[in-house]
């Protein structure tokens, strides 16, 4: 009788190691994407086989493995985190050796005091503020009108673009960030054109002075300050 009880023992567990075969559906992530972890888990004990129309994983080998297998792939498979955004503010912010800062915005007075001891500039107007709201992984583009440096008759245009916004905890960075700015020069319907481009990172309510534009002809500049605000 023990003989036959670990004969029908050793049966069972043969039985049990039975190879099995599953086939897991993802919805989220694409089946070449869980390549590496299948080929780690399986070790060479485990056939699988992935197919990116149907979105399936097919495995077949012992039980075991290919449960812990498809335990691996449902928490693979979960959806991205939706992308933020973000809310930028562009101040673009005129500059020059003579006169005051006079009736800029209070939020700025810190920038400005700034720059006055940094680039010895009294004189301070801001031109034009543009809000701008941008998606993580994303690109930004806004453009518009302000008033000219050396007139408040004239009107200038201005162009604000970033290849590719990304968002990293509290810090944003914006790639190939762009100012593209077309003002009147002295004779009448005469325009120039100016701006810069740069990469920059941002921490969450800091002010940023991007860079400086000179204004032709005039001992004046036209600096641009950018505020970013994550937002759901």
């Amino acid at each position: 009788m023990k003989s036959l009880r670990i004969v029908l023992l050793c049966a069972s567990a043969l039985l049990a190691q039975e190879p099995v075969s599953r086939v897991v559906q993802l919805k989220h992530v694409h089946p070449d994407s869980t390549g590496a972890v299948l080929n780690v888990m399986s070790a060479n004990k485990v056939r699988y086989q992935v197919d990116g129309n149907l979105r399936i994983v097919v495995m077949h080998g012992p039980p075991e493995m290919v449960g812990a297998m498809e335990e691996a792939l449902k928490k693979l498979d979960a959806p991205a985190p939706p992308p933020k955004n973000v809310e930028l503010t562009f101040h673009l912010l005129l500059a020059g050796p003579e006169g005051s800062a006079q009736g800029v915005l209070p939020d700025l007075t810190g920038v400005v005091q700034q720059l006055q001891k940094t680039f010895a500039l009294k004189a301070f107007r801001v031109l034009e503020t543009a809000v701008v709201r941008a998606r993580e992984g994303q690109s930004l583009n806004t453009s518009g009108q302000m008033a000219a440096p050396a007139t408040r008759d004239l009107n200038a245009t201005y162009g604000l673009e970033a290849r590719h916004v990304s968002i990293n905890g509290s810090n944003v960075r914006l790639d190939r960030l762009r100012m593209s700015l077309r003002l009147p020069s002295g004779a009448a319907n005469n325009f120039y054109d100016a701006g810069l481009l740069t990469d920059i990172d941002i921490r969450e309510g800091q002010k940023v002075v991007v860079g400086k534009s000179g204004v032709d002809g005039a001992a004046q500049s036209i600096f641009l300050v950018v505020t970013a605000k994550i937002v759901d």
